[in-house]
């Protein structure tokens, strides 16, 4: 066992397994419920040229989109990279005694390279079915109208209620302009996102 061990912390197989390790704390933590699972999660915009200039970066973000970081979780992607990753390096490498600099860095490269196609295959039945979908985003939040709550809305206090698909919204709302009385209905206008408020007008008719 400490062969093993010392054999998996080491070059070349050490930064897979930095990696793996640094994923299995990660799911420890989301069990364990102290972590939210997409916390790291991150989207890519991927419009290139648009402006009918393309770049590297948008051929940069087309190889990402291509290996589906942005449509699988990252922590699952990175998940299958690591062990893959890390398993191509014990087995290939196990027979490396004293590896050169050069050595270490095709291993690397290799290994690294073995990951990317098997985080690719392994993560392609889950396109796309993984992604976490925020419910109710600012966006569609916009000019939906919402009964004020509170004594009234003021452009210092509020609060209303928003009908939803499920329970009924509770946001913290700002009058744009009057005060809007309790009961009434008001309009959603814009939102603050430093202060996580609506801001909100008597609603037409």
């Amino acid at each position: 066992m400490m062969e093993s061990l010392q054999t998996w912390f080491s070059w070349p197989t050490l930064p897979f397994s930095i990696l793996l390790s640094g994923v299995f704390v990660y799911w420890l933590i989301v069990i364990l419920g102290a972590l939210d699972v997409d916390l790291f999660d991150f989207d890519i915009d991927l419009d290139p040229g648009l402006d009918g200039h393309e770049s590297m970066l948008d051929w940069g973000l087309v190889g990402l989109r291509w290996l589906n970081l942005g449509d699988v979780p990252l922590m699952v992607w990175m998940s299958v990279f690591g062990l893959a990753s890390w398993f191509s390096s014990t087995m290939l490498d196990k027979g490396l005694t004293d590896p050169s600099v050069q050595d270490c860095v095709i291993s690397i490269l290799r290994s690294g390279g073995i990951g990317l196609v098997a985080a690719k295959l392994l993560t392609q039945p889950l396109k796309g079915k993984l992604k976490l979908v925020e419910p109710n985003p600012v966006e569609s939040m916009i000019g939906r109208t919402c009964v004020i709550t509170s004594s009234q809305a003021t452009p210092e206090f509020g609060q209303a209620r928003c009908e939803s698909d499920g329970a009924p919204l509770m946001l913290n709302v700002r009058s744009m302009d009057e005060p809007i009385a309790k009961g009434e209905t008001a309009e959603i206008v814009d939102y603050s996102q430093d202060q996580h408020l609506y801001y909100v007008r008597m609603a037409k008719g």
